[in-house]
């Protein structure tokens, strides 16, 4: 019995000290709501809520910034730390665009908080603009001896209101744009004629035409986009080098690409002085058609540790296209 009393009184010991050992305070975060969701939505540019949370832990709650998955919604965190039992919200804003449809957006929000150190809140909207673009990019060619394209689009007010555009506005002065009634009498529609003229050298471009109606003069109630080229006597195809391997990739024989150059307008064309500002790519000039068209070998004879980019520049006879580029990018998978 001695003994016994001796066990029971050594284990009574050992949980009150066990007992006695503190507990670690943590932060934790909780969100009022995940999702956001606005429903249907139209005639308005941008949507905006408000994320609440609170500190329901029992130590400091640290935030880092939110990072929304697109740049079209903007976020932030107030305050950025709360003591236990504190409340804290992240405001946002969404800029809907022109897009017509179901919108889904997130922001994820990090902290110091052991169990959910991660939180994914969901924006939605279905949502209609008050004005349509169709389409809302066009991709005009200038080839070599044209000296302009037109492009067409449409444009409807999606509230059956009449609509009354005041002006477009092109953002090179080689771009213009001129407005034709919808051959039905619509009042709600128009037919955008938009005309690119051949100005200075051959180019690829990435440029726009503004919208302007009455009721909404001061900013464009849609944008045109135009992602287009204006070709010059020599043409490449195709227009880029694309390498897509895997970083445990050594091959025994270069991985080679090809790149055609050819006179558009089949006059006298010489090549020479071909570089890569990537290091690892051999080059080497193949006439094709004596003095109209060459093939540009690219050898990759080093594999890169990692992705690159850079470009393969050359030289040329014609006076308007003395030195061409072809973009390069060598992607590289890691296993």
């Amino acid at each position: 019995m001695k003994t016994i009393s001796i066990l029971l009184a050594s284990a009574l010991g050992m949980i009150s000290t066990c007992s006695a050992i503190p507990v670690q305070a943590t932060p934790h975060i909780q969100f009022d709501q995940t999702v956001y969701d606005f429903g249907k939505t139209s005639q308005v540019s941008t949507v905006s809520g408000i994320f609440k949370f609170k500190n329901i832990g029992d130590a400091v709650l640290k935030m880092e910034a939110p990072k929304p998955s697109c740049g079209c919604t903007a976020a932030e965190v107030k305050p950025d730390t709360l003591p236990p039992g504190t409340a804290g919200e992240i405001p946002f804003t969404l800029n809907l665009g022109f897009y017509r449809g179901n919108i889904e957006k997130h922001i994820s929000v990090r902290s110091n908080d052991p169990l959910t150190p991660e939180v994914s809140l969901t924006i939605r909207v279905d949502y209609t603009p008050l004005f349509e673009l169709t389409p809302m990019t066009v991709s005009p060619n200038l080839a070599f001896g044209m000296e302009e394209t037109n492009q067409f689009t449409s444009l409807k007010r999606t509230d059956g209101k009449p609509l009354q555009i005041v002006r477009l506005e092109g953002s090179q002065p080689w771009i213009t744009a001129t407005v034709e009634p919808d051959r039905q009498g619509n009042e709600t529609n128009a037919r955008i004629r938009v005309t690119i003229k051949r100005d200075g050298v051959a180019r690829h471009f990435n440029e726009y035409v503004r919208v302007y109606t009455a009721d909404q003069s001061n900013s464009p109630a849609a944008s045109l986009y135009l992602y287009g080229e204006v070709m010059g006597e020599v043409s490449l195809t195709p227009e880029a080098l694309y390498w897509s391997i895997t970083a445990a990739a050594n091959p025994a024989v270069p991985i080679a690409q090809h790149v055609i150059i050819r006179a558009a307008d089949g006059q006298p064309l010489a090549i020479k002085n071909p570089q890569s500002t990537i290091k690892g790519i051999s080059m080497e000039i193949v006439p094709r058609e004596e003095g109209k068209a060459y093939e540009l070998i690219a050898r990759l004879d080093d594999v890169p540790a990692s992705t690159v980019s850079g470009k393969v520049t050359f030289e040329t006879s014609v006076a308007t296209q003395p030195r061409m580029e072809v973009p390069v990018i060598v992607n590289v998978f890691k296993p």
